[in-house]
């Protein structure tokens, strides 16, 4: 396909984060933080130091991460629309490489912080619910190039309108739709980039650069990560299996990534950033120091004296973990189960860990609609 603007990563960053990320995902794929037991000398940190290790050592192997996934999102579509034989096996491929894409991008969204929110990240990539009806409009408006898609909804666009067109509406060879897919998956890939950029600048910034700025940011990663415990449980968890509930259990569309079978993994995906950022289930020997690695929330209490919420923390988060293992739209006990824990961690957190860190805790819409 022609007409599609793409930005490159600089190799060499690009390499930097990969390897950082793979060696913090491990387990199984969950990226584990370090969780200090209390006899365990921890340093004091600063708000940029705590900040600094979140973006390089979480946000920007993250960010990264989804770009080389997007990056590759236009090609698999285009794939899909150029065959003339295999048809099937190239939209089979279209859709892995879609997961892959979501997978990344729940992670990296988990907890929405710096570029996320001042961007509306969310809305551009991630809008739901999904909107057939603006879908059918847009495709009939035949964007061709980037400045086209500018005038195209939000709602028509992101990861949701593509997942319509791979699973709910299959597109085709030379068809207005699969033309369309590929100008939103270029949409998608554009805006990843731009993160992937965004945090790599906020990773590589020279300690002490902007310092006053890391106090306010600390403070939007405390409110962000209770906001993002909310969210899992209420809108990913609590409504849409009320909504099914309502129906007689026989409509699960409420649950985004549905139509691709993805919600569990999605789930997964967005504990996965909280629990990194809140605490870890695995015990460290010490704890980093500072810009050597990923202090989360629990050992940046530590490094503060303040170990008895560091304790409460750390118990909440191991609570909570056990409870979303294996949790999934057919189970509705395990989600009551689920979201009864990432209530009491959301109350813990305003209740002692916010105050311990002299944070104020209110409400943000950054999240989007």
């Amino acid at each position: 396909m022609k007409n599609l603007i793409t930005f490159s990563i600089n190799p060499a960053l690009r390499k930097a984060w990969l390897a950082i990320g793979s060696a913090a995902l491990l387990a199984g794929g969950a990226a584990q933080a370090q969780t200090v037991a209390p006899n365990v000398a921890v340093p004091f940190y600063t708000a940029g130091d705590f900040m600094r290790g979140v973006y390089r050592f979480w946000y920007a192997p993250q960010a990264t991460a989804f770009a080389e996934q997007a990056g590759g999102l236009p090609s698999a579509i285009s794939a899909v629309c150029d065959a003339s034989t295999d048809a099937a096996a190239k939209l089979e491929q279209a859709r892995e490489r879609w997961k892959a894409s979501a997978l990344a991008w729940d992670r990296l969204s988990g907890v929405q912080v710096g570029p996320l929110v001042q961007r509306r990240s969310t809305r551009q990539i991630d809008f739901t619910p999904t909107r057939p009806e603006l879908i059918k409009r847009a495709i009939q408006t035949a964007p061709q190039d980037a400045a086209a898609m500018e005038s195209i909804g939000t709602p028509a666009k992101g990861l949701p309108a593509l997942e319509w067109l791979l699973w709910s509406q299959p597109i085709a060879q030379s068809t207005p739709a699969c033309q369309y897919a590929v100008q939103v998956a270029a949409d998608i890939q554009r805006e990843a980039d731009a993160l992937a950029k965004a945090f790599g600048d906020l990773a590589t910034r020279p300690p002490g650069e902007a310092e006053e700025s890391n106090g306010p940011a600390m403070s939007e990663l405390i409110n962000q990560w209770t906001g993002a415990l909310e969210r899992l449980r209420w809108a990913e968890m609590e409504k849409p299996r009320m909504a099914g509930a309502a129906q007689g259990g026989r409509n699960t569309a409420p649950y985004a990534r549905s139509a691709s079978g993805q919600t569990a993994a999605r789930w997964a995906a967005q504990w996965q950033a909280l629990r990194t950022l809140g605490a870890s289930p695995a015990q460290a020997t010490e704890a980093p120091q500072p810009g050597a690695g990923l202090a989360p929330i629990e050992t940046y209490l530590r490094g503060l004296g303040r170990n008895e919420p560091a304790d409460k923390l750390a118990q909440s988060v191991g609570k909570a973990d056990k409870a979303l293992q294996n949790v999934s739209p057919a189970n509705r006990a395990g989600i009551t189960a689920a979201g009864r824990s990432l209530a009491e961690l959301k109350k813990l957190t305003e209740a002692e860990i916010a105050p311990a860190l002299e944070v104020s805790i209110g409400f943000s819409d950054a999240d989007g609609d």
